[in-house]
């Protein structure tokens, strides 16, 4: 099948999920919506499989969209409203709708789900889905999936539906655009689809320098409020986004939409989740799961066993925890099922604070349930009110910490890392700085797990691909690999570094200078080689990240468990007091810091004397939320004939640094403590109050349990209510079925009319004479024309609808059709005349025909009988009588021709003496009469008129039998006399030629042939 012209085809796919209480809602969102909005609307709804949806014929009524129960591959076309059929689940693709049949399942079926977990794999952004009235969670997890893949997400107003259950779902989730009653949301799409980023008018090169610097001052309030840097985002991501809201809110340009961040916390919040896409659930891609579950976890905890160490991993990006959560139960389950003593730590981090709050809780709503096992979701979930909350042995084992990818340091020493459906959110720098900060936090042969659209890119080499499909690497290099796309430079004191920032909305970039970019890069490494003294990058953390020059003599050697990469646990024991206290100088101050004289003792017994400086750098504006910090560490010894540069630096006293340092520490402390005993007086405030609190819970949840026993025995009451009904409804629905058969096998059109004569309901038979369409239920029976010739239809309705008394009338149409009219008034169950009107037409016209044919009939046989002697003289003038006589025996023969020639009529006969030769004759010839003997060679009379088949000719047998001892059936077959061979006169033989063929002739006029000559 072809596609639908451009014209036709929608420009988005809206799917509606309903439930309880969905009718009205539909009824209100389709009463409001215009039909020339260019989209397709598609119903999915929970459908019993016993009972025939009447939902066209009441979605009809408002809305004048045509309305289609979809078949399998329904081809789908823009204002066009598709419902979906009973026992069935339903999906699209490639336009069209594809129905596969609902597999009964112990929980409850979620076809809103399905359906559009497919529209936002298939339509992404084009797609629409929208929440109305409902009880349970259906559509709830089609919702994320609508939102991850950037589609639209519309929810029912919960306090205006009738079941507010699934609304309320919806809108818990977070991801819900609009949150609007049923009658505004066809308003609210038709603006959003019409707006010029929506509809496509806008021209794409439309931004310029000042959109460009909108959008910076964008990611400047988005990094206030919520500490993340989204410039570092793909560009098309946080555009397409953005101006998405900014259709939503209805608002002509950037500049609007800047205004209304400035203005509304809650748009800049809503913002920020948006540009936040933490879609995620239990053991998401089973498959690949099960792939981890038998090829990685055993090898892990058996390498961690081996190491004598605690089994590390890193789940980064975790949103909401669902991923950590899943492979705590795959080890748990491991090391249970071996009965090993292996401990496993799990360290998920996630830049978005409030998804790690909601993590940390390990509270998770009902529809867990359809990705966690029942065998599982009974050992590791514990019930809560509305939920799930993960067991508390599993939540112990998974650390939940906020953590920026692309800024802040990784972890170190993991064994697995996760980073599932992050780096497509970011542009190519960004990926590579996360990958690095990634292999810097596997140990050797560490495995790491990527999202399905996810490559390893230039870090490949390091790597060994062990599953393409999984996206699973296994680290097999200890090559260093800096961490961010290139090592950090060095930076001379008091001048800023400079940072790279995106321009990712220009729509023309600037010409690039013309530099030896590897010529400079040469020339950057020898300058560091040679003139650059051993240095050590820290952070703001005081962790080391970059390293220049040989600083062997100035660290601690590695020694063996656990490294650390802090400063403070990897200088030399001489040297831990100085540069500890310039670092703290130097952060306080956010100034550098210069000390001389500072002594070193090497492994030979020799002091030096070193020159120690700790520069403060700080990337960006001084007072901008986007800039970080960073140290230089720097170690110099002095030579014996080289001086100091006094206007900066300051000789390092030992003794007196370690006194102020105490002095400082001490200082600290005595404000930590102060600071300590305010909380602890706090929190046992607090506790009392929650106390408190918890005596009320316990006294509320005693009536809700009395309450849940009330509601119990209502719940069972209900139910036999319900059964009563539902055994009712089958009776009706049975009763209504036979009185549908009945009213089709009368072929009689039928017209149903309410007291206002509007149209209540009509047979396909009455189309025949009046113009009925199944849209015309509900309008006035005089708006509708018809074929009768019957000009006081009208008011003969109307006369019978005021009196009470029938009208019956035959009339005829515009093509002669004779039709009896009857206008009845309606009865009610109980025989009680009501207002409404019950119209029956009835085809008489083959009735009409009949009395014509017989009344025509009437009047010829008439004038057999009366003229009968006339018309039989003047047969027996007639001459040339045609006869052929079967007769097998040659006396016969010649007895019978001679008894006819010596009547004195003119016979001409032909002699036969088998059936053969007379079923030739016949075949050959007519004649007016057959003699027939009955006993014949290889038969009787009978196989001989069973050969012959159907004919008009009369026939007399003749036999030496008597007639009781024949065959019955003979006479009824064309044989109108029977003669005894043995009683046969000439006389009595024309006799009977006479009244064969004179009953013949009135035969003839009673079927209506009429008289001959």
């Amino acid at each position: 099948m072809s596609s639908p012209p451009e014209a036709l085809q929608p420009t988005h796919y809206i799917g509606i999920g309903a439930s309880a209480g969905g009718l009205e809602a539909l009824q209100d969102l389709f009463a409001n919506t215009p039909s020339d909005s260019g989209v397709a609307y598609i119903v999915v709804q929970h459908l019993s499989p016993d009972y025939k949806s009447m939902m066209p014929e009441l979605l009809s009524r408002h809305s004048t969209m045509p309305i289609q129960q979809v078949t399998d591959s329904t081809e789908l076309l823009a204002d066009h409203i598709y419902l979906m059929p009973p026992r069935n689940n339903m999906m699209i693709a490639d336009g069209k709708l594809l129905l596969t049949d609902a597999v009964p399942q112990s929980q409850p079926p979620m076809p809103i789900d399905f359906f559009f977990k497919s529209l936002a794999q298939n339509y992404a952004h084009r797609a629409v889905g929208i929440i109305l009235s409902g009880t349970g969670s259906d559509g709830t997890r089609g919702v994320k999936s609508l939102k991850e893949a950037g589609g639209m997400v519309i929810v029912q107003e919960p306090d205006s539906a009738k079941f507010d259950g699934m609304p309320r779902s919806a809108v818990n989730t977070g991801f819900a655009d609009l949150v609007l009653e049923a009658s505004e949301i066809g308003a609210s799409l038709v603006n959003y689809f019409k707006h010029p980023l929506i509809a496509g008018n806008t021209p794409k090169d439309h931004e310029d320098d000042d959109d460009n610097q909108i959008y910076e001052e964008i990611f400047s309030l988005l990094k206030k409020q919520s500490s993340i840097n989204f410039s570092q985002y793909k560009a098309s991501t946080v555009a397409r986004r953005i101006e998405r809201r900014l259709s939503i809110n209805q608002l002509n340009g950037l500049n609007a939409y800047h205004r209304l961040l400035l203005e509304s916390p809650k748009e800049l919040h809503t913002l920020s989740k948006e540009l936040l896409i933490g879609v995620t659930r239990f053991f998401r891609d089973e498959a690949m799961f099960e792939y981890i579950q038998g090829k990685v976890v055993p090898e892990l905890v058996k390498g961690a066993m081996a190491r004598d160490q605690s089994l590390r991993i890193w789940v980064a990006g975790c949103s909401t925890g669902e991923e950590a959560y899943s492979l705590a139960i795959l080890f748990k389950e491991y090391i249970e099922k071996e009965d090993l003593d292996c401990k496993v730590s799990i360290f998920a981090t996630d830049v978005d604070s409030n998804a790690i709050a909601e993590a940390s809780t390990g509270l998770y709503a009902e529809d867990i349930q359809f990705d966690v096992n029942p065998e599982r979701l009974e050992k590791y979930f514990e019930p809560r009110p509305g939920g799930f909350q993960i067991m508390r042995s599993i939540r112990e084992s998974v650390i939940f910490a906020t953590h920026n990818m692309l800024e802040d340091p990784p972890f170190s020493n993991i064994d697995l890392v996760t980073c599932r459906n992050v780096l497509i959110y970011f542009q190519q720098g960004a990926q590579k700085r996360v990958l690095s900060s990634l292999f810097f936090a596997l140990r050797y042969k560490g495995f790491l797990w990527l999202g399905p659209s996810e490559s390893m890119g230039d870090l490949k080499s390091h790597f060994d691909q062990i599953s393409e499909r999984n996206k699973l690497f296994q680290k097999v290099s200890n090559q260093r690999v800096p961490i961010g796309t290139h090592p950090p430079g060095l930076t001379l004191p008091g001048r800023p570094s400079s940072q790279l920032t995106m321009q990712p909305f220009s729509s023309s970039s600037r010409a690039s200078k013309n530099i030896n970019h590897g010529a400079l890069s040469a020339v950057q490494e020898r300058l560091l080689r040679e003139f650059v003294p051993a240095s050590i990058v820290l952070n703001e953390s005081f962790d080391a990240v970059h390293v220049y020059g040989d600083v062997a003599q100035f660290v601690r050697p590695i020694g063996a468990g656990k490294v650390s990469n802090n400063i403070n646990d990897m200088i030399h024991e001489d040297l831990s007091v100085a540069v500890s206290t310039a670092l703290y100088r130097c952060e306080k101050c956010q100034e550098d810091i210069f000390y001389t004289d500072v002594t070193l003792s090497d492994g030979e017994g020799k002091s030096h004397s070193i020159d120690l400086s700790v520069f403060y750098i700080r990337s960006g504006e001084r007072d901008s939320p986007l800039g970080s910090v960073s140290y230089v560490l720097q170690f110099q010894v002095n030579q014996t004939d080289q001086e100091s540069d006094e206007r900066y630096s300051t000789t390092f006293d030992a003794a007196e640094s370690s006194r102020q340092r105490i002095m400082d520490l001490e200082a600290e402390l005595v404000k930590k403590q102060e600071h300590l005993q305010v909380t602890i007086e706090e929190l046992e405030t607090t506790n009392e109050e929650l106390q408190s609190a918890n005596e009320e819970l316990m006294s509320a949840n005693e009536e809700l349990q009395s309450t849940n026993e009330e509601l119990q025995s209502v719940n069972e009451e209900l139910y036999t209510v319900n059964s009563e009904y539902q055994e009712k409804i089958s009776q009706l629905t049975e009763v209504n079925d036979d009185l549908d058969s009945v009213i089709n096998a009368t072929n009689i059109g039928i017209v149903f009319l309410d007291e206002s004569l509007a149209i209540r309901k009509f047979t396909a038979v009455a189309n025949q004479y009046i113009h009925l369409l199944d849209t015309d239920i509900g309008r006035p029976f005089h708006h509708q024309s018809h074929d009768l010739k019957y000009d006081e239809l009208i008011n003969d309705i109307a006369h019978v609808s005021n009196s009470g008394e029938m009208i019956e009338k035959a009339v005829y149409t515009k093509d002669d059709t004779a039709v009896l009219v009857r206008i009845l008034p309606y009865r009610n169950s109980g025989g009680r005349i009501s207002r409404g009107i019950v119209l029956t037409l009835t085809n008489i016209s083959r009735q009409r025909f009949v009395e014509a044919a017989l009344e025509k009939a009437q009047s010829q046989l008439r004038s057999v009988v009366l003229e009968g002697s006339e018309q039989l003289a003047l047969e027996r003038n007639r001459k040339g009588i045609r006869v052929m006589l079967l007769e097998d025996d040659d006396v016969d023969q010649q007895r019978m021709k001679r008894m006819l020639q010596s009547s004195g009529r003119d016979y001409k006969i032909t002699l036969c003496s088998t059936i053969d030769e007379a079923v030739t004759c016949v075949g050959n010839q007519e004649f007016d009469i057959w003699l027939l003997d009955y006993r014949l060679p290889g038969g009787t009379v009978g196989d001989f008129l069973e050969r012959i088949g159907e004919h008009s000719t009369p026939g007399i047998l003749m036999s030496g039998y008597v007639e009781t001892d024949l065959e019955p059936g003979f006479l009824e077959a064309g044989v109108y006399d029977f003669l005894n061979k043995d009683e046969l006169t000439a006389e009595l033989l024309v006799r009977s030629i006479d009244f064969a063929l004179e009953r013949k002739k009135v035969q003839r006029v009673i079927d209506g042939e009429g008289l001959t000559d």
